[in-house]
């Protein structure tokens, strides 16, 4: 797919502009302050997975190698609130959430979104922040292995399926709750 870098290059011009409103808009009030960095590094990093996911899912995986070192977490939590960031920053948020919007509407987009889940995953926390509707969720699909697995159960053959079987199993619980004792 040829759409694919501009769509990841669309994205990270969306989140850039984001980001540098951020910054510019949160130093000056003294309650967002400490959201700067974390949110900086969480804009810029989701932009890169994104990026990352759609432009090497067709690629060969490679496993994983350990890092050296720990990761360092951070102690700040960024707000979960729904459109959070448009209520701090006012109409400049909500003008990257249009865009942000307008290029999860496009087939192009749309046709990502389904081929790779992980890219609608990524962008979940995102529309969230911004109060836009989050990418439809698509159903994986369900391996053969679990499918057999989730099977209902069937009853064996030894097994009456009849009105009268049904009707002697039921005089059999009232038999047995008829005959357990009371408790207080």
């Amino acid at each position: 797919m040829d759409a694919l870098p501009e769509l990841a290059r669309s994205l990270g011009l969306i989140v850039a502009g984001l980001a540098e409103v951020v910054a510019r808009r949160f130093l000056r009030d003294p309650a967002f302050i400490g959201l700067i960095v974390p949110l900086w590094h969480w804009l810029h990093r989701s932009a890169r997975r994104f990026e990352r996911i759609v432009l090497r899912h067709d690629a060969p995986r490679r496993h994983r190698t350990a890092y050296a070192g720990t990761a360092r977490r951070t102690s700040v939590r960024l707000p979960r609130r729904k459109a959070w960031l448009v209520q701090a920053l006012g109409y400049e948020a909500a003008g990257y959430g249009l865009q942000l919007e307008h290029l999860l509407s496009t087939p192009e987009m749309q046709a990502v979104l389904a081929s790779v889940p992980a890219a609608g995953r990524i962008l979940h926390p995102l529309c969230r922040m911004l109060g836009v509707a989050p990418p439809a969720k698509v159903e994986r699909a369900v391996p053969a292995a679990q499918a057999s697995r989730a099977a209902p159960l069937s009853l064996p053959a030894a097994v009456p399926h009849t009105s009268a079987a049904l009707q002697l199993s039921q005089e059999n619980l009232a038999v047995i709750v008829v005959a357990a004792p009371k408790t207080r």
